[in-house]
């Protein structure tokens, strides 16, 4: 019987619900299609994030000035990180003053020093610990040129002279 129906040049004798079948499914067919496109479209969530305005530097000043020795420390706090300016006056030794950049860190800060000491430009990498309102420097073992401690994990916080918490002088 199924040979039959594939025969196209073989008249066949169509069953009287053979249109309402057809008609059904192909109603059917429709209205599927007329659901599934009229489905809602989900979006996800949108969330809003607020830009972030950075904010104005804070600034903090350290100094030790005892037995002839003066040492000031201004601490710029910024989003790329720490600068300042550090000047060292110590008793009979020649005064440097310069600038540094850095990093704070797990209240280690790791910085460049550049300074001018008798007429002539340096840059050495400093190091301080932050230690109850206390600056104390670190001392380490530096590269053969001097610049930078060879292992910053080693370096001994040990200065006896801390700088305090001062006031800023404007």
């Amino acid at each position: 019987m199924n040979l039959i129906r594939c025969l196209p040049l073989l008249p066949r004798k169509q069953h009287p619900n053979h249109y309402n079948m057809k008609s059904g499914i192909l109603f059917f067919v429709i209205i599927t299609m007329l659901l599934v496109s009229c489905k809602k479209e989900t979006t996800a969530p949108t969330t809003v994030i607020k830009e972030l305005k950075p904010t104005a530097p804070k600034t903090e000043c350290y100094a030790y000035d005892a037995n002839g020795s003066l040492v000031e420390l201004q601490l710029r706090y910024t989003l790329e990180g720490v600068s300042g300016t550090l000047n060292y006056a110590l008793a009979e030794k020649d005064s440097n003053m310069g600038t540094f950049k850095g990093k704070l860190e797990n209240n280690i800060l790791i910085a460049d020093y550049t300074f001018q000491s008798e007429g002539t430009e340096s840059v050495r990498q400093v190091a301080f610990e932050l230690k109850d309102d206390k600056l104390i420097e670190g001392y380490g073992d530096m590269s053969e040129d001097g610049t930078h401690f060879k292992d910053v994990s080693q370096l001994k916080f040990t200065s006896t002279m801390p700088l305090s918490k001062v006031n800023c002088s404007e």
